[in-house]
């Protein structure tokens, strides 16, 4: 058993609970107690503790949209106007493969746990291995093999990756960190059928499905012209909206959306820090918060939003909405962490995100003593104005410590590195003859 004392704890739970002075107990299977310091049970006394000298304790992060895989196209064409067709989709018919994928996916772990990140989802290709790698590394990862009609790195066509889907369940069957999760990629690259397929066959595993909705403005203005519908009209009038489907982006939406969405029980994967960098506009987080659609946080992948932190994205979250409102006062701190932490537990439909007796030990301390941290006068506003990931001092996955003094503790980040550098050389070289093009 780990016993933390003397922290600042957020509990992050619905009464948004917060112990100034108190202890967390926890081992591998759960949280074991938590409370005040002067109710610290006497039967524990005697037992070896951490003080932490009130540096904040509280749920680990949760990035709930992103492609682990795509951290070899991070810096590459970020400005270019026409990224997806110069560089990305040549760079994934050409470059790609099951390597580069499963060690950019390491890389992009290794990242995120840094930076206070126990648990994502994934969508991207070669999952199967990529839910293995995770298991081996310690993190929590909900895989997604991507779905698509046409053919693509990983499978010639869509039902060649409903078998990768498989493959990726069998994976992730073999550790309690991975879940699979099914991936459809988008309205705009799946058939009407095949989209029903993947819902059907989420629904008949008992499964959730996640896809991108709402992001484009092509996709919009073509299914209005096809279909007569929205993006989310569509998928409604299809019986596709339900409680299983956590949406990446809902950035393009009506108000007949909001109220379609506030109905269904779909969760929203907030992702301000991508749509933004890509000119699209503000998603209306707040509409959907206050219509009480479940709205959680993401970073993207590593190609769209770069760093694959989310102390950037809680930043940008509050501020973009403030701004859409014309009104400092909305989107309070204390309104967005549960976004990165309690929101995705109840989208994932897992007890994480929220520090609870015999939920997950999925735990994350941040220095309270350096620069940026002091003073602390709201420890929310801190969070999402000043942190970032130079302030993560501790993170615990499944109650193992996996980063220890800003460090990680069973990874070799230089051997990681080592690799990548390797395996990525391929990949690299085709990158610069499109770029010199």
């Amino acid at each position: 058993m780990t016993i933390l004392r003397n922290a600042h704890i957020l509990t992050m739970n619905e009464k948004m609970t917060e112990y100034t002075d108190g202890f967390l107990a926890f081992d591998e299977k759960g949280i074991i107690g938590l409370g005040d310091e002067k109710e610290f049970p006497e039967e524990w006394a005697c037992l070896p503790s951490e003080d932490l000298h009130h540096d904040l304790v509280l749920p680990s992060l949760i990035n709930t949209h992103t492609h682990m895989g795509m951290v070899s196209f991070r810096s590459l064409g970020d400005d270019c106007p026409d990224r997806l067709h110069r560089f990305l989709m040549p760079l994934e018919d050409r470059a790609m493969n099951r390597e580069l994928a499963v060690c950019s996916s390491k890389m992009a772990m290794a990242e995120m746990m840094l930076s206070g990140i126990s648990s994502a989802v994934d969508m991207y290709y070669f999952e199967a291995d990529v839910a293995r790698a995770a298991a081996q590394l310690g993190f929590r990862l909900w895989a997604g093999e991507t779905l698509l009609d046409k053919p693509h790195c990983d499978a010639d066509s869509f039902e060649a990756s409903l078998e990768r889907t498989e493959e990726t369940i069998a994976a992730c069957g073999e550790s309690p960190l991975t879940i699979p999760i099914v991936a459809p990629h988008a309205p705009y690259s799946l058939s009407l059928e095949h989209l029903k397929d993947a819902f059907s066959f989420a629904k008949e595993r008992h499964l959730l499905w996640t896809t991108h909705l709402s992001e484009m403005a092509f996709e919009v203005e073509t299914l209005r012209k096809d279909q007569g519908k929205t993006p989310v009209g569509w998928l409604s009038a299809n019986g596709l909206l339900d409680d299983s489907l956590l949406a990446a982006h809902l950035l393009l939406l009506t108000e007949e959306d909001i109220d379609l969405l506030s109905g269904s029980g779909v969760s929203a994967a907030h992702c301000p820090g991508s749509n933004a960098k890509a000119a699209k506009g503000v998603a209306p987080a707040l509409k959907m918060i206050d219509r009480d659609i479940n709205v959680t946080l993401a970073t993207d992948g590593p190609a769209s939003g770069n760093a694959l932190e989310l102390f950037t994205t809680l930043r940008l979250c509050a501020i973009l909405q403030k701004n859409l409102s014309h009104d400092r006062s909305v989107a309070p701190a204390r309104n967005i962490v549960p976004l990165a932490t309690r929101n995705a537990g109840i989208a994932l439909r897992r007890k994480i995100g929220v520090l609870k007796e015999g939920w997950e030990s999925d735990i994350l301390v941040l220095s309270m003593s350096r620069p940026n941290m002091i003073p602390s006068y709201d420890p929310y506003s801190v969070l999402v104005y000043s942190a970032g990931v130079q302030n993560v001092q501790d993170l615990y996955i499944a109650g193992v410590r996996k980063v220890r003094d800003g460090m990680l503790t069973d990874i070799d980040l230089d051997e990681l590195e080592t690799e990548f550098s390797s395996v990525s050389e391929p990949f690299h070289r085709e990158a610069m003859k499109l770029s010199r093009n």
